[in-house]
């Protein structure tokens, strides 16, 4: 009788403690056992392409300059002119295309590394570059704050403060278009969102954290 009465239990899944089949809260740690019956959300990507893309784009910049120096100008204009251009062009447009190739392959060093954001009922976790992997517990933290930064090259950065009563338990800042693409970056606010609202917690976002 008692394995019965056993096999009729669920567990929550934010505690993984076992509830009553019938419970819609948790009597450990108070979650919602109906809203947080979701499936878990992921995205998993590397900056390969972005910066492939981009030096690509910088390499054929480099390369139609010293052809159009020296190959389609002497054909409109006298040699002398030519020359003058040529010696204009290719160190000066030339030289800053190889700068900014150089920049890009500097702030994309880590390009190859991949990027994590996943959230489901357990909680939270984050893994990018030069940073430690951020794990967040959902009964560890009753608010997510998200203060948006200015990132570079008119991305937008994101530092998320996981809190309880006011004291931070968990951080980590996202660099847009360097961590995660601009377009996953909305999508990782987005979902926490979404999955606040299904466990009850409150989100509070786009506003600068004031420390307490």
């Amino acid at each position: 009788m008692n394995v019965n009465l056993n096999a009729q239990k669920k567990k929550c899944p934010v505690c993984d403690k076992e509830n009553e089949l019938e419970s819609k809260f948790c009597k450990f740690c108070g979650n919602d056992m109906v809203a947080s019956n979701f499936q878990p959300f992921e995205i998993s990507q590397t900056m390969m392409f972005r910066i492939s893309c981009f030096s690509s784009c910088c390499i054929i910049f480099m390369v139609l300059i010293v052809y159009t120096s020296l190959v389609v100008l002497p054909t409109f204009m006298p040699p002398a002119g030519a020359a003058l251009a040529a010696g204009l062009f290719i160190p000066l447009l030339g030289g800053a295309s190889f700068i900014g190739l150089i920049y890009l392959l500097v702030v994309y060093r880590h390009a190859g590394s991949r990027r994590i954001f996943s959230i489901s009922p357990k909680g939270i976790k984050i893994v990018v570059t030069k940073e430690p992997i951020c794990e967040a517990d959902w009964s560890k933290f009753d608010s997510i704050e998200v203060e948006k930064l200015a990132g570079r090259s008119n991305s937008t950065d994101y530092r998320f403060y996981f809190t309880k009563h006011g004291v931070v338990y968990r951080e980590i800042r996202i660099k847009g278009s360097i961590d995660f693409s601009g377009l996953n970056c909305r999508a990782i606010v987005s979902q926490m969102q979404h999955y606040a609202e299904k466990m009850n917690k409150q989100f509070i976002g786009g506003k600068r954290r004031r420390n307490k």
